[in-house]
């Protein structure tokens, strides 16, 4: 039997029960949803299929794979059917007695061309984004997502295993790197990682070194590498590392539709002074934070206490800066889950509220100077007593 069943099938009728309920709190009279990761969290299958779902009923047209569905998904054969696309959708609607109203799609997500099929198919409705109906749910964890974030970040641990095993000087970063992917291939990673943002690119994720930590290239606000060539300029490249150099990995994991984000920071041989006094600093707001970490505190608070850390440290000045900026990193942490970066996001001007469930990164970065750059990112679980680190490597600077 699939692994999904394992959680229950009451687990997953909930979601949509939890969701009907905020439709019909918020007056949207039909949700259409077709994005798989969002498929995934509500039927169990990422199989090509749309989920119709109205405040009394709900039902998953199939696309393609109509037997695999039947093996993944908990809905009950009649709440599932093989149609073609929105016209089944339609001809299901005039079933329920629903052709007008309110009908809301992830306009965050679906292509342009599709929006503009499913408004001329369904003219009668208002289209409204529910993106954040849809993601509001999703930032509280149930126990069996958190087990497989839990088992991501034991597949990330083997990478770092892995490094402790085979770094040495004259190696590449993708040499590395490939060391490192393998590890967690091995260990189950399913290969993927998932960003909810048009034409996001990353490789495989982020190996770095020397001067290369302080190359950021991209959309991302943090260590990015170079990569191999312009086509995708991050993470790993044919870089040769070199003793004393600060080498910073943030690969991450994914397994069975959950990640695991994790950093950690390397040198071959002895940490410079300067690298092993702002690694230390940068680890005490980390512990700080964590400690700090409960239900009810503002995600900007959040943000505010480790500027007051690095402040009463005194290491402000290198706490949160890229490639010599002197801007700040305007967040330091989010949500992981479905998605690699998802909300809460642990961000200067967010006034959401923690809550018992959620999934966050931990996040901080300290650069000094081209060299002297260190990183260290963990998963974290917001209890109802506290912080709990889900990911599993030690925390201290590594030294190989």
């Amino acid at each position: 039997m699939n692994k999904m069943f394992t959680w229950g099938n009451q687990i997953f009728s909930k979601r949509i029960v939890s969701l009907q309920k905020q439709m019909s709190n918020t007056g949207v009279d039909v949700i259409l949803l077709s994005y798989s990761k969002s498929i995934y969290y509500f039927a169990g299958t990422t199989q090509p299929s749309i989920l119709l779902i109205t405040p009394e009923n709900y039902h998953l047209i199939v696309i393609r794979g109509l037997e695999f569905v039947r093996g993944e998904t908990w809905l009950d054969p009649e709440n599932l059917s093989l149609g073609r696309g929105y016209e089944d959708v339609r001809k299901m609607l005039k079933t329920w007695g629903a052709g007008s109203g309110v009908l809301g799609l992830e306009l965050d997500i679906i292509p342009t061309t599709l929006y503009f099929e499913v408004s001329k198919l369904f003219a009668e409705f208002e289209i409204i984004d529910i993106s954040n109906l849809i993601l509001e749910q999703r930032k509280i964890k149930d126990a069996g997502e958190v087990e497989n974030i839990r088992e991501a970040c034991r597949i990330v641990h083997q990478g770092h295993l892995r490094i402790l095993d085979v770094l040495r000087e004259g190696m590449t970063e993708l040499e590395l790197s490939s060391e490192i992917e393998d590890a967690h291939r091995r260990a189950g990673n399913e290969g993927q990682y998932f960003i909810r943002q048009f034409d996001f690119l990353m490789g495989r994720g982020i190996v770095a070194s020397g001067a290369n930590l302080s190359k950021i290239a991209g959309k991302m606000q943090s260590i990015t590498g170079v990569g191999l060539s312009s086509s995708i300029p991050l993470g790993a490249s044919l870089k040769k590392i070199q003793k004393g150099e600060m080498i910073v990995v943030d690969i991450p994991t994914y397994y069975h539709g959950y990640h695991s984000d994790q950093s950690r920071t390397y040198v071959l041989g002895k940490s410079p002074e300067g690298c092993k006094s702002i690694y230390e600093g940068m680890k005490e707001i980390a512990d700080r934070i964590i400690l700090s970490l409960k239900p009810g505190l503002r995600c900007d608070h959040v943000y505010n206490l480790a500027m007051e850390f690095a402040a009463e440290l005194k290491i402000e000045d290198y706490f949160m800066r890229l490639g010599g900026s002197h801007n700040k990193v305007s967040f330091i942490g989010h949500g992981v889950g479905l998605e690699l970066n998802e909300p809460p996001l642990l961000h200067k001007n967010n006034q959401e509220v923690l809550k018992e469930g959620n999934v966050v990164t931990l996040e901080l970065e300290m650069w000094k100077s081209a060299g002297e750059v260190v990183k260290l990112e963990d998963t974290i679980l917001i209890t109802f007593k506290g912080a709990e680190i889900l990911t599993i490597s030690p925390r201290n600077l590594h030294e190989v």
